[in-house]
């Protein structure tokens, strides 16, 4: 079912009065909403490496003493010496690994808060915002563990003309309908989000299947009117909503709409 039915082709801006949400508290409410999740993902890497360091500064006193046992050139010393190293090793590897992932983290986040302060359209690439939004919603616990997710994001170097926070805002109102359902239907989730393009648009399409009762519909009027919003900078949209099913696609325009 298209928001509107007389016209198969892509939507116009969807229009209702009587909607006019505060954007910026409704996207402040969804970002506080993630910080339990953030700090959850950065609290895990964070204690891989504490405990990693904790150990190893242990085992730097015991080497200590191992090395002036070696003067005496004992080789059962010089095995144990071995041993610790390793152990070293592995450790250092741990720490290595948890502090390029929670840098990872860091970037995704301070890119994520920085860009979606931008209420001004520009050229931007397709496939890193959608990437980076999509790794930051792994800060939403449902969204990480219960959701069975497929990617197939296009990796042409496209650009697309459009406002950062009004599309990824789409992406996350749909996201998060969605997983309102999975709250209280406790039922699974899969998730496909892909990309392509054509001479002159950047296609995206979020398709969602779930479990969903009669007692709590999915409702799609937040994901339209933030549809809408896109729609201003020349976007335009197809929505679907049946039983278990939510579908959408946004063109967005691959250069600046002509006044």
């Amino acid at each position: 079912m298209s928001n509107n039915e007389k016209d198969s082709s892509f939507d116009q801006p969807y229009r209702d009065d009587a909607l006019t949400p505060d954007y910026e508290a409704l996207e402040m409410s969804f970002l506080g909403s993630m910080l339990p999740g953030i700090v959850h993902n950065l609290a895990t890497p964070l204690s891989g490496v504490i405990g990693a360091t904790q150990l190893l500064e242990m085992r730097l006193g015991e080497q200590e003493k191992l090395i002036a046992e070696l003067e005496t050139a004992s080789s059962r010393n010089a095995d144990a010496l071995r041993v610790q190293i390793s152990k070293n090793k592995s450790n250092l590897d741990i720490m290595s690994r948890n502090a390029r992932q929670l840098t990872e983290l860091l970037q995704t986040i301070i890119r994520r808060f920085h860009r979606s302060t931008n209420d001004l359209p520009q050229l931007q690439s397709l496939y890193e915002m959608l990437s980076n939004e999509l790794q930051f919603l792994d800060a939403n616990l449902t969204y990480k563990h219960k959701v069975r997710k497929h990617f197939d994001l296009s990796t042409d170097p496209y650009v697309v003309y459009m406002c950062y926070r009004h599309v990824i805002a789409v992406l996350d109102e749909a996201i998060l309908r969605v997983l309102a359902v999975h709250d209280f239907s406790q039922g699974l989730v899969e998730l496909s989000v892909t990309t392509g393009f054509d001479p002159h648009w950047g296609i995206v399409q979020v398709s969602a299947k779930f479990a969903e009762t009669e007692d709590d519909p999915l409702t799609t009027d937040s994901v339209e009117m933030y549809l809408a919003r896109t729609a201003e900078n020349g976007c335009v949209y197809q929505i679907e909503h049946s039983t278990g099913m939510l579908k959408l696609e946004l063109r967005i325009p691959r250069q600046c709409p002509t006044p």
